[in-house]
């Protein structure tokens, strides 16, 4: 069994050839662009976690500091009364 090779039919028009050359390098830099920004979006991401990350912490950070707050501020108040009954 012999195999043929691919062979060009000299029937096809030049402006076929052309026209599809064109959609590959327009699909090859449609898919470099969509490369690039997806790459960026995932930097973004990674950012954006970090900064929830510091978020979180800050927030527990300032529900410590109201905790040790209310609780000089009752030590205080207990103070104030002591010296007002004397």
């Amino acid at each position: 069994m012999r195999q043929e090779h691919w062979r060009f039919d000299k029937r096809i028009p030049m402006a076929v050839i052309i026209m599809l050359a064109l959609q590959i390098l327009g699909a090859i830099i449609w898919a470099t662009q969509l490369d690039a920004r997806v790459n960026q979006l995932e930097s973004l991401t990674v950012e954006t976690s970090q900064v929830n990350e510091k978020f979180a912490r800050l927030e527990e950070r300032l529900d410590f500091m109201k905790q040790n707050l209310l609780t000089v501020r009752q030590q205080l108040d207990h103070l104030t009364d002591k010296l007002i009954r004397k």
